[in-house]
């Protein structure tokens, strides 16, 4: 099962995610990351632990805004216990 996840950029600054469930077309805004992972998991768990995200980024989205979606996503990992090794 494949999700689409697009970094896209607000007009005025700041960032968004646009996830989509590639097999049904529903699509949400995350405003945060972890509105992103509660968002994923919840639309995930009728498919189980096999699913696939394809990452994306919108017109817009500058470096600064993929680092710090990295770190937060890193972080969040972290503190849930989610991080490999």
């Amino acid at each position: 099962m494949k999700f689409k996840s697009v970094i896209k950029a607000k007009p005025l600054g700041g960032w968004y995610i646009e996830l989509t469930d590639t097999q049904t077309g529903m699509s949400v805004i995350c405003e945060t990351i972890e509105e992103y992972m509660t968002k994923i998991e919840e639309m995930g768990a009728e498919y189980g632990p096999d699913i696939e995200v394809e990452w994306s980024q919108g017109e817009g989205v500058i470096p600064a805004y993929i680092n710090e979606i990295r770190g937060l996503m890193q972080k969040y990992q972290d503190e849930m216990g989610l991080s490999e090794g």
